[in-house]
């Protein structure tokens, strides 16, 4: 069997597939033909060592495509056939030294495996020692820190974000037990925090509502600890509303002639306009303040007479009927925010916020009635001056009491109190009066709502009378 050359084995074809070789110092080759027309030189090296049985291991694969080579060069095949023999002249087995070279290369990797899984199993005790710590961490926090926690994850859900609870911890809460470990407060730091706010009673203001909303919140935040196990019982459990006293339900209800009053104090108030309209929109259709001041325009039909509140308190969308008092308040409002989207804009945005994001906050309109009930008083600082401009006869009020009022004058008027009801956007009590009902009450809530409006037209006429007599002067 003659030697090959590089040349000749670029001649080879798919004829000669199966056909031995020989490729010159030991080499020799097996020729494969290939399913795509490329042509591979399967080589191996043949040796005998100190007499031994011959041994002939493989060394590579020379292969050619298109009459080009394009695998392991002939010349390369021949310098490892070069290395081999020299381990042979040294004495050395190719095929054993390769053997031992694998299994060195094997222990080497399973060296490196155990090295990596040995890392791994450090890191896990590592994380599990870091979490263990920061679970202690945890389970020390103060009742600030929870509070901090709570409102991060919990309390920016609800729709002020939890100012409100916020301000309240501040001035209840805090300076009780905000240093104390949440862990460790118990039922007897909750009931201080609880007694502490009713001691602030007055005859005018009973404090058993707020000590109540308080509780509900502390009872929340215990409970958001006790799920994330910073706690092992909820120091607010044994504490029931009911044993702090009853509330004190308002029954404010605004007389006619003090209507009529504050029909002329508004516009001498000091308040904006946007304010007196809020006040006079709730009075006319018996929404809710909040309501007022978070209304969109986009709500307000003027073609159907019609504002529609699409959630309220209580999750049921509600329709109110305008009256002529009504739609005159919108029309006036409509010309100084109806660029926005809100009937009430925010004139200071938020931060990151684009301007009139917002709507005016819903306490707004409460603070600065209350501001103009100060008899006697001094005002405070960035306030009001008009500490007695809103001061009626009958004594302090809320912009909720218009809404009783409002409501008082309709019944009065002669509106069925289930209609009355309806106005209120109350829920009915019986499931099925409450589905069968619902369409037979439209008609008489738009009548209800428009004896309403016509008859606060009526009171502000008077106020227009009044005024001319007073204009008028005298004679004798």
């Amino acid at each position: 069997m003659g030697v090959i050359s590089q040349l000749e084995l670029l001649a080879l074809k798919a004829s000669d597939n199966g056909r031995t070789i020989a490729l010159g110092d030991g080499l020799r080759g097996t020729v494969r033909a290939g399913a795509d027309g490329s042509i591979s030189v399967y080589v191996t090296y043949r040796y005998r060592l100190n007499g031994s049985k011959p041994r002939e291991p493989s060394i590579g694969t020379w292969r050619a495509k298109g009459g080009k080579s394009v695998g392991t060069s002939l010349k390369a095949l021949r310098d490892e056939a070069g290395r081999i023999r020299g381990m042979v002249k040294a004495g050395i087995d190719p095929v054993e030294q390769a053997q031992v070279e694998r299994q060195r290369d094997a222990a080497m990797a399973d060296a490196e495996r155990l090295k990596i899984e040995a890392d791994r199993q450090e890191a896990i005790l590592t994380q599990q020692q870091r979490l263990q710590t920061l679970a202690a961490q945890q389970a020390r926090l103060t009742v600030e820190g929870l509070f901090e926690q709570w409102r991060r994850l919990e309390l920016v859900k609800r729709v002020d974000k939890g100012n409100e609870t916020e301000r309240s911890f501040k001035r209840d809460v805090f300076p009780l037990i905000g240093s104390m470990a949440a862990a460790d407060v118990e039922k007897v730091h909750v009931q201080e925090v609880v007694d502490t706010i009713k001691a602030r009673a007055t005859d005018k203001q009973n404090m058993v509502r707020t000590a109540k909303k308080t509780l509900a919140d502390l009872r929340q935040m215990f409970g958001f600890a006790l799920d994330r196990d910073y706690i092992d019982a909820d120091p607010t459990a044994r504490i029931k509303k009911a044993k702090i006293g009853k509330d004190v339900e308002r029954d404010r209800v605004l007389s006619e002639s003090e209507l009529i009053t504050l029909f002329q104090k508004l516009p001498n108030s000091g308040m904006a306009d946007t304010s007196q309209v809020a006040l006079l929109l709730q009075v006319a259709t018996l929404a809710r303040i909040g309501e007022v001041l978070g209304a969109r325009w986009e709500h307000i039909d003027f073609a159907r007479r019609t504002w529609t509140l699409p959630e309220t308190k209580n999750g049921k969308r509600h329709e109110i009927w305008l009256s002529e008092f009504a739609m005159r308040q919108l029309k006036k409002l409509k010309a100084i925010t109806g660029l926005t989207p809100w009937l009430f804009p925010a004139t200071r945005a938020k931060k990151d916020q684009p301007d009139f994001a917002n709507h005016v906050c819903e306490k707004t309109v409460t603070k600065q009635v209350g501001d103009r009930q100060r008899p006697g008083g001094t005002p405070m600082s960035g306030r009001s001056k008009h500490i007695e401009a809103l001061v009626l006869s009958g004594g302090k009020w809320t912009p909720h009491d218009l809404r009783r009022t409002g409501a008082t004058m309709m019944a009065e008027l002669g509106a069925l109190p289930d209609v009355v009801e309806r106005c209120l956007n109350h829920t009915e009590e019986k499931k099925v009066k409450r589905i069968y009902q619902r369409a037979q009450f439209e008609a008489p809530m738009r009548d209800a709502w428009t004896l309403l409006g016509a008859h606060l037209d009526t009171l502000n006429a008077t106020v227009a009378g009044l005024a001319r007599d007073q204009a008028t002067p005298r004679t004798t």
